[in-house]
């Protein structure tokens, strides 16, 4: 020991005389460059999946320039890189990693470390994501667009839809490495109500866990166009909710970073046959549990009770001495539907019943209705969030995501498809929101989504909590139809329109690259290359784009045209102002010279500009005066990011 510190000594005194190197020539040959770069801020893990992780910062500044940044993973270096982002990958699940960064400037002078960003491999965080792309593929294909726009999570990479996925043989998982290596988080999907009869072991099984009319008849679902017929699978079946957990363990065994149930509530809709009226939903399973439920609402109801309210006869009425599936003895509803005549259309009116069974809404399933349908579609549900979640953490110790077309609780994230009759605006024709305003074949950009966006956001908020929520345009339909048949410069309009308006009021839109019904790809539309290079400002950006919520405060712009909207950070307070143009007449004419106003609950230090129009930030004129913020915009093309510092 003595003699290794005899060495040690004698080695630090040696580096002690040595002469010292000569520092690097400044530019021009002026004096040498000694100051190191300011440290990076703002390092923080951007997209974490199972095995890897993305990393974000704050440029770091230098008096000369920054050349490049250091990354390292405690204290030993990881790799240089001359931008402001990297992924790792090959981590293990369930470790976490302390990383930092160092600022590097052409003379060679290093900055001190940054403070650290820890990630816990696959601990995927939707609250990360700033860009969400659409890609959905068979559970076999792969569609190599998403590596080219690079978005931090595909909202369903593939899905279990119509023809395979109940076998693992079935699925391409070697794609999710892919996935990883790019820092990309891969949502498995399937849908949860759409059955077909290859889906089973036998007819017998096929028919149990289809859903059925007020007659016990199973309901055809033919409007698919599948040559194969398709019904509709209902989770108050135990067995059936046991298959939807069966192939969603699958992708979760196949390593997917979380999985997103499509159309969970479906089972209810009547289909085609009953023009959609609601007349579904009505197997065994369910009016037993109609019984439970009415059971625990109405504890004192006596006999006499239940004939008055609900007209029911002695020999089809709600007993508590029998159990409440036992339907020869207890209450039968279907029974009773056809007694009253209502077995073709369960939901009249005249059936004082109608509004204790409730009207299912698709792929909604709002905080306030306390129907039996939503009550129990709710415990199930979160049932089966519960058991998937606790068996990818009992498996693999692993977190994952859930998610689902609409606006439903208990998932990470809300990924709500854009398609007409939806349920978000109030219209004379019933066909709801328009979130692909045409006219005569052409975009109205003139039109603004603001109201209908914060309408999902709050509506997400009161169900999910604050969860982010991503919207994309759904198909096969009109709205789609309209969007893939602009020409493509209105196509390009309507992501700098519509796209910026969902992140202007704390949504994300997901870039649409691919469907499953052959549609053209954003490649073969010409559009890849414009997502690519457009959706680079908001990964730029992405500090300003997380967990935002709409302030209550109407924001003043001087033309009418423009929508404003004042954002606020869950958790940092920070706020944002932004400005979204409708000046629109076949293209964005840009509007100069007007004025802003917005109440604020205290004055900023200074206010800066960011868009995805320009490169960079510019300063703001401004004047703020008893909390009243007044900014004068120079030119608004599509849209503008006040940052109030």
């Amino acid at each position: 020991m003595l003699r290794r510190s005899g060495v040690l000594r004698l080695c630090l005194v040696a580096a002690l005389v040595l002469p010292a190197q000569p520092a690097s020539a400044a530019p021009g040959g002026g004096r040498p460059d000694r100051r190191p770069p300011a440290a990076p801020t703002g390092l923080a893990a951007a997209a974490v999946t199972g095995t890897s992780v993305t990393l974000t910062w704050h440029p770091g500044t230098d008096d000369v320039g920054v050349a490049g940044y250091d990354l390292y993973l405690r204290g030993a270096l990881v790799r240089s890189v001359a931008g402001t982002s990297t992924t790792v990958a090959d981590l293990v699940t369930g470790v976490t990693y302390a990383f930092t960064v160092r600022a590097r400037d052409a003379a060679g002078n290093v900055s001190a470390a940054s403070a650290p960003a820890l990630a816990t491999a696959g601990v995927v965080r939707a609250a990360d994501f700033a860009v969400f792309g659409f890609s959905q593929s068979d559970v076999h294909d792969e569609d190599p667009q998403v590596y080219e726009l690079d978005p931090d999570v595909t909202i369903r990479a593939i899905g279990k839809w119509s023809t395979s996925g109940d076998e693992a043989a079935d699925y391409n998982f070697a794609q999710i490495a892919r996935y990883h290596d790019k820092g990309i988080a891969f949502m498995g999907s399937g849908t949860a109500s759409v059955i077909f009869p290859h889906d089973f072991a036998t007819t017998e099984i096929f028919d149990d866990m289809s859903t059925r009319d007020a007659d016990n008849s199973p309901v055809p679902h033919d409007e698919f166009g599948f040559p194969i017929p398709a019904r509709r699978g209902n989770m108050f079946n135990p067995k059936y909710r046991q298959y939807l957990l069966g192939w969603a363990k699958i992708q979760i065994d196949g390593g997917v970073d979380g999985v997103n149930l499509d159309e969970v509530n479906a089972g209810f809709s009547g289909g085609a046959k009953y023009g959609f009226n609601g007349n579904e939903g009505f197997d065994d399973y369910a009016i037993a549990d109609f019984n439970r439920y009415l059971l625990a609402k109405y504890p004192a109801f006596t006999a006499a009770d239940w004939k008055s309210r609900f007209g029911m006869t002695d020999d089809n009425i709600v007993r508590r001495d029998v159990p409440a599936g036992d339907l020869e003895r207890n209450f039968n509803y279907r029974t009773y539907l056809r007694t009253n005549g209502w077995n073709l259309n369960p939901l009249a009116g005249a059936n004082p019943m109608a509004a204790e069974w409730g009207r299912v809404v698709a792929n909604r399933m709002y905080a306030d209705d306390m129907s039996f349908t939503v009550t129990y579609l709710r415990r199930y549900w979160k049932q089966m969030v519960d058991e998937l979640r606790a068996y990818a953490w009992r498996t693999a110790h692993r977190q994952i995501l859930i998610s689902s077309n609409g606006l439903l609780p208990y998932v990470d994230f809300n990924s709500v498809g854009m398609y007409p009759w939806n349920p978000d605006e109030q219209t004379p024709d019933f066909r709801g929101a328009d979130y692909v305003p045409v006219v005569d074949g052409h975009l109205n950009g003139a039109k603004s989504l603001q109201a209908n966006y914060r309408y999902l956001k709050d509506k997400s908020r009161q169900i999910a909590g604050d969860v982010p929520v991503a919207v994309f345009i759904d198909w096969p339909n009109d709205m789609m139809t309209n969007y893939l048949n602009l020409p493509l410069s209105e196509k390009k309009d309507y992501w700098q329109i519509f796209g910026a308006e969902a992140y202007a009021n704390g949504l994300f839109p997901s870039f649409h690259l691919k469907d499953t019904v052959g549609s053209p790809t954003a490649e073969q539309q010409g559009m890849l290359g414009f997502f690519q290079t457009y959706s680079q400002f908001y990964k730029d950006h992405r500090s300003l784009f997380r967990a935002n919520t709409p302030a209550p405060q109407a924001v003043r712009v001087g033309p009418a045209n423009v929508a404003g909207s004042l954002l606020v950070q869950r958790g940092t307070g920070a706020r944002t102002l932004h400005l979204v143009n409708h000046n629109y007449a076949g293209a964005i004419v840009p509007q100069t010279g007007f004025t802003v106003e917005v109440d604020v609950a205290s004055c900023p230090r200074r206010v800066t500009v960011v868009s995805p129009d320009f490169t960079g930030s510019r300063a703001v004129a401004f004047a703020c005066r008893n909390d009243t913020l007044s900014v004068t915009v120079d030119r608004l093309d599509y849209y503008d990011v006040l940052v109030l510092r």
